[in-house]
């Protein structure tokens, strides 16, 4: 229930500088690029009514089948997230949250979420009465690799199940067209799971039961929407909004909907990675061509990418690059002057010169508490990363001795490398599924470069 992302550049030509005489720093250019969604009509109150009265239809008719299915019972629920990522996907992340509940009622600008902040929005006629987990970065992308799963945040009963609607949806106007599924808990309280991709709702139907968990859709963008999310909301057992978010300005409910509530803030790394053009497509309803490379020659120049979620004030984030030999390129420090951003992302250009040797270089982003890493190759033959991320499982990863691979189609090679580009391991099990023995290399990151139907992706594989 949102508006286009919008990029606005931020710091174009920066030239970074080490913090620490000790660190060695690029001489780089740098930008920012913070994200915002402008905010908009979401479905008025006069449609959440006539969902609200299908509803009823439906369950009298679940009554005449099963009088006893709607016995209420118990306390409120207590959720768990209402979507996870698809099996076998690898990256850091695939999500920020954008969009809280608006407690202040009064329209047009009047914005408080349950944090006492303003992550929300209304209109000139409402208020955002859910919590928008939007697909992101490249979230057309995504949403055509099927990364985003939703499923139940408790066990319930289906009441209501809407499919077969346009789910590439640019317009953020009311439109009540979406795909998704109501659940009724045991107390009589609701969840809402909306705008789903076309086609992709459980098999189960209304009157069916669903357990914690258990999967109900793929996050789209049909109906009132214009970016892939899962607009996530919650009626208690008398039909009140609430927030499932506790905090000090929720005025709706007084405890906590969550088994565990996650942080306001999650400040994290959602993925990093290396780039041959400062191109980014934005346009909606296109699945972004993300320009990534792994491998590149002298001369050529290495756009490296940080995407954020929860990027705050003076937030620091340590970047060391490694050469294939293990010592250190670039080791530096960058701490965000700008204001808190939902999500956003920071691109650093290198130029490879003469002197950088052939290999795998490894980079290193400490940012929030946690580790991430990215890889690239210098006159290597790692390739571009052109297989879709979830066509390729690995498990288990790390690994101390077996490992698979397995695909959606027949799997022609697999080749392991070591960090300083030696390969380790060549096996061609033209198949979907392959074991790769790892048992006698040492311990460290390695790189697989599996090929099939004439695309490459690269995975890497930690051994303990």
């Amino acid at each position: 229930m949102k508006k286009h992302l919008f990029y606005l550049l931020l710091g174009v030509s920066t030239f970074l500088t080490a913090q620490n005489k000790d660190f060695k720093a690029p001489s780089a250019t740098f930008s920012f690029h913070p994200i915002s969604l402008p905010k908009t009509e979401c479905i008025t109150d006069e449609q959440r009514t006539e969902v609200m009265q299908e509803i009823e239809v439906n369950k009298q008719a679940i009554l005449q089948k099963n009088p006893s299915a709607f016995q209420k019972r118990g306390g409120h629920p207590l959720f768990i997230l209402p979507f996870r990522p698809k099996t076998g996907y690898s990256d850091y992340g695939y999500y920020s949250l954008f969009n809280q509940v608006d407690q202040n009622l009064s329209p047009n600008g009047q914005l408080l979420d349950y944090n006492c902040g303003q992550r929300t929005y209304d209109w000139a006629s409402g208020n955002h009465a859910g919590t928008d987990y939007v697909v992101w970065p490249y979230p057309w992308k995504k949403m055509e690799e099927d990364v985003m799963e939703v499923i139940a945040a408790a066990p319930g009963i289906i009441v209501d199940k809407r499919d077969g609607n346009f789910d590439h949806n640019c317009v953020n106007n009311g439109n009540p067209n979406w795909n998704g599924i109501i659940l009724e808990h045991a107390d009589g309280s609701r969840s809402w799971y909306w705008h789903f991709q076309n086609g992709s709702s459980t098999s189960k139907n209304i009157g069916d039961s669903v357990a914690a968990g258990e999967y109900l859709g793929r996050a789209g963008s049909s109906g009132s929407s214009d970016i892939p999310h899962l607009h996530f909301e919650v009626h208690d057992s008398v039909g009140n909004t609430i927030d499932p978010y506790a905090g000090p300005c929720n005025s709706m409910n007084a405890d906590s909907w969550w088994i565990n509530q996650p942080a306001y803030f999650v400040p994290e790394i959602l993925t990093l990675s290396t780039h041959n053009s400062d191109d980014f497509d934005t346009e909606c309803g296109v699945v972004e061509n993300t320009y990534r490379e792994l491998n590149f020659d002298t001369g050529e120049t290495i756009r490296f990418r940080i995407f954020y979620r929860d990027i705050q004030l003076n937030s620091n984030t340590h970047i060391t690059v490694n050469k294939p030999d293990g010592s250190i390129l670039y080791d530096y420090d960058f701490a965000s002057p700008w204001p808190d951003y939902t999500a956003a992302w920071a691109q650093w250009n290198f130029v490879a010169d003469n002197t950088w040797p052939d290999g795998v270089y490894t980079i290193t982003a400490q940012f929030g508490g946690n580790s991430y890493q990215t890889i690239f190759g210098i006159r290597t033959n790692l390739g571009t990363e052109d297989l879709q991320q979830t066509d390729i499982a690995i498990y288990p990863n790390p690994t101390s001795n077996k490992i698979f691979v397995e695909a959606n189609s027949q799997i022609e090679k697999v080749e392991v490398y070591d960090v300083l580009g030696r390969k380790v391991l060549d096996v061609s099990p033209l198949s979907e599924k392959t074991e790769l023995n790892m048992g006698s290399l040492k311990t460290g990151m390695y790189l697989a470069v599996i090929s099939s139907e004439g695309k490459k992706t690269v995975k890497k594989i930690v051994k303990e």
